[in-house]
């Protein structure tokens, strides 16, 4: 039987971070989640980024394990060439969940820790399995579970969507699921900090839009030091109604509106010159850095605050990027997680807005962001003079 995705999305910074590179959207189709990581904003723009190809994707003639691949290769595409045209963004990337529904066939794509439950008749299952040395350790026996969630290393990770143009394809998993099960989409702002019993009784509450909050409330509550974000989603038969007038007999009965929320719902700075190489990778993909998520058709007008998207919001065009602290690459590389032990189930600061160069627009149809790099520059050449002249004064 055909399914959809019936959603609620949470998000929150946390209680230290000033600044979100989370970012989810839901379809009744699709649905994403990534968590950015790298210096300055650059974990906002790559979480914004890869929020922008994935929310494209269709459900076209391709099997979903192909568009899924091809659009983890196209986001590694355009994050190398942004880092190669701007070095503020050097080392960015970002995890990436992506679920998709074609028909009665459930597909999940996965890079990094963030992860993918399923709640099935009150019993949790982890789907993914985190890409870190952690996890690493326990699937060699060398590490417990128990150990691991306090173990000095468990923020590195193993794999990441990143600006590595060599770097790993997503991990494809095909899932057995059905109407009335419950899917789960968290960044490690949750995994990391409640145990997996915690997260199951959390999210049994039958109302998935106070799921999700109380999830983001749990988080919080025990101190979670990262971005938390949540996409809670039950499996619903997709229901047709007779309609003779159409040409295979039914049309689909109107769906929960698209919405996002997080880095990918605001604003990001993009200097010219990674605008320009955005635009030059993907041309086919205008992003507009004040909107990154236009051009999607539905999405919603989301909850910027710390709250559970309304799926009964006015329609709008959004999407934002930031900073964060994690990076990947095929060397392990800290990202504040935390493993634990997978079941199987069918297997923040704000951005300084440094981005621009002075003298040089920002393509059509992207928007850079104001400051300028000139300033530092003549300070740091102020200090260079100053330490020379006291160099040669006192011999």
């Amino acid at each position: 039987m055909a399914v959809r995705f019936r959603y609620a999305l949470s998000t929150h910074l946390g209680t230290v971070r000033t600044n979100n590179e989370d970012s989810a959207f839901g379809s009744d189709r699709l649905l994403v989640l990534a968590d950015g990581m790298g210096g300055h904003a650059a974990g906002e723009v790559a979480s914004a980024v890869a929020m922008r190809v994935f929310a494209g994707l269709g459900t076209g003639d391709a099997p979903a394990a192909e568009t899924i691949l091809a659009a983890g290769r196209r986001t590694r595409r355009a994050l190398h060439t942004m880092s190669e045209a701007d070095p503020m963004l050097e080392s960015m990337g970002t995890t990436l969940l992506v679920v998709a529904c074609d028909g009665d066939q459930v597909t999940v794509g996965h890079i990094g820790d963030s992860r993918v439950y399923a709640l099935r008749d009150g019993s949790l299952y982890q789907v993914t399995t985190d890409h870190t040395h952690v996890q690493r350790l326990i699937d060699t026996g060398q590490l417990t579970p128990e150990r691991a969630r306090t173990h000095p290393y468990r923020s590195m990770l193993l794999k990441s969507l990143d600006d590595q143009p060599a770097g790993a394809d997503l991990d494809i998993i095909d899932v057995e699921l059905q109407a009335g099960d419950r899917l789960l989409l968290c960044s490690d702002g949750l995994s990391d900090y409640l145990s997996a019993e915690h997260i199951g009784e959390l999210l049994s509450v039958p109302d998935r839009e106070e799921a999700a909050h109380a999830l983001v409330e749990a988080a919080l509550a025990v101190g979670t030091r990262d971005n938390v974000t949540v996409l809670v989603a039950d499996l619903e038969a997709d229901a047709r109604a007779t309609d003779s007038s159409t040409p295979d007999g039914g049309v689909r009965l109107p769906g929960q509106e698209n919405q996002v929320v997080g880095a990918a719902g605001e604003a990001i700075g993009l200097s010219a010159e990674a605008a320009a190489a955005l635009r030059a990778t993907l041309p086919d993909m205008p992003l507009d850095a004040t909107a990154p998520m236009a051009g999607i058709a539905g999405i919603g007008a989301t909850d910027k605050t710390d709250h559970t998207s309304d799926p009964d919001e006015t329609a709008t065009d959004e999407p934002a990027a930031s900073e964060s602290d994690h990076r990947d690459s095929t060397e392990a590389a800290p990202h504040d997680d935390q493993a634990t032990e997978a079941a199987p189930s069918g297997n923040s600061d704000t951005s300084s807005g440094e981005g621009t160069r002075t003298g040089e627009p920002a393509p059509s149809g992207l928007s850079a962001s104001t400051g300028s790099r000139l300033p530092g520059a003549l300070a740091a050449l102020t200090v260079l003079a100053i330490v020379i002249a006291l160099w040669i004064i006192l011999g």
